[in-house]
């Protein structure tokens, strides 16, 4: 797998600025807010991470779901403070976990590999000013130099938040909120997401690809949650 070493200079430039600054700004901990020198988490909550496996940890419409952590502690925390309180930094760290990450994926080729964020809805971006998914995507992008497209893929409906939902519940309310643009890429595509738990986002978008024929692709996602379907 190769990676442009031009962008992934300066993607790692960026975070040795930030830890630079953190020698000087005292900074707390994102997992339990103790006071840190530098990063973003602390020895303790860093313990406390569940990776999981190299290999794909299940199938949506066909395609591999490869997911870096479980959804919990200091993960959780990241994931929260990038998308609720405009803590972009945290985008930097989630990005090199994800590349750190695919590195050790056997049997996948990601050369001319495309990364396409999962969208959100027009009223979330106006009211948290970005995508947090693709915040992330762009930051990986600068670190392997894969292409990143984040136009094809458009939220139309508004859906209500799901972390209380069932599997059923979270079907019916993101079914018919996604529109697929006509594009054309020969090559991985990896659509990328934060977090996966009954797979339901995951499930309608990847049907969107595989009527217009795309059969290359891997969903991404920085954690998954260890709730059932």
């Amino acid at each position: 797998m190769k990676f442009n070493l031009f962008t992934r200079i300066l993607a790692f430039l960026k975070i040795l600025f930030r830890e630079i600054l953190d020698l000087v700004y005292k900074r707390k901990c994102v997992g339990c807010g103790c006071a840190i020198n530098n990063g973003i988490v602390c020895k303790t909550c860093v313990k406390d991470v569940e990776n999981l496996s190299y290999f794909a940890q299940g199938i949506i419409n066909g395609f591999p779901v490869y997911s870096v952590f479980y959804y919990t502690g200091f993960i959780k925390s990241l994931i929260h403070s990038l998308k609720f309180k405009h803590n972009k930094i945290c985008a930097c760290y989630a990005a090199k976990y994800l590349f750190d990450y695919i590195k050790n994926i056997k049997d996948i080729d990601f050369s001319n590999a495309l990364i396409i964020p999962v969208s959100t809805h027009k009223k979330n971006f106006y009211k948290r000013g970005y995508n947090n998914v693709y915040e992330i995507g762009l930051e990986l992008s600068k670190l392997t130099g894969f292409k990143i497209n984040n136009d094809v893929l458009i939220k139309t409906k508004y859906t209500k938040p799901q972390f209380e939902m069932n599997y059923n519940q979270r079907r019916k309310n993101v079914r018919n909120s996604f529109y697929l643009k006509d594009f054309s890429h020969e090559g991985l595509i990896i659509l990328l997401d934060d977090i996966v738990t009954t797979g339901s986002t995951l499930e309608t978008i990847t049907s969107l690809f595989k009527e217009k024929g795309f059969s290359n692709l891997i969903c991404l996602t920085l954690s998954k949650t260890k709730l059932n379907k």
